[in-house]
């Protein structure tokens, strides 16, 4: 009786353990959807800014044609990184599923990848707003 016991308890604490490690393992895979969003959310209010900026740009552009017509290409090149970079983000949007399902190793894999593909929007929108404004103030 006191062996069945003792058998029963091992198993009651070595099943909560288990349940804890999954739980554990759902929250870091949770934790790493949010990780994708939080960069999501990050530069997602920048987009109005983007447009700002390449619209700019775009007037500058049109002003300078005659008079430095390298400084307008400049211009219009910078505008089309800015539409390039606006465009990646729509891209991830519509490719994104906060849905996905799979294994976990799928899980884990898909949303390491749009981590990825989101870190490089931000680096592209941060970096094309920079240049952009940058131009603008000279």
């Amino acid at each position: 009786m006191k062996n069945t016991f003792l058998l029963a308890l091992s198993l009651l604490v070595l099943s909560c353990g288990t349940k804890g490690e999954s739980k554990s393992e759902e929250g870091s895979l949770a934790d790493l959807k949010d990780e994708v969003m939080a960069i999501h959310d990050e530069v997602m209010p920048k987009m109005g800014d983007l447009r700002k900026t390449r619209m700019m740009l775009e007037s500058i552009a049109d002003s300078l044609i005659v008079v430095d017509s390298i400084g307008a290409v400049n211009l219009r090149n910078l505008a089309s990184e800015i539409d390039a970079a606006n465009e990646g983000m729509m891209q991830w949007m519509r490719a994104y599923e906060p849905d996905f399902q799979g294994t976990e190793d799928e899980v884990r894999k898909y949303l390491e990848n749009q981590k990825t593909l989101i870190s490089k929007v931000k680096e592209d929108m941060n970096g094309s707003l920079a240049k952009g404004k940058e131009a603008i103030a000279n």
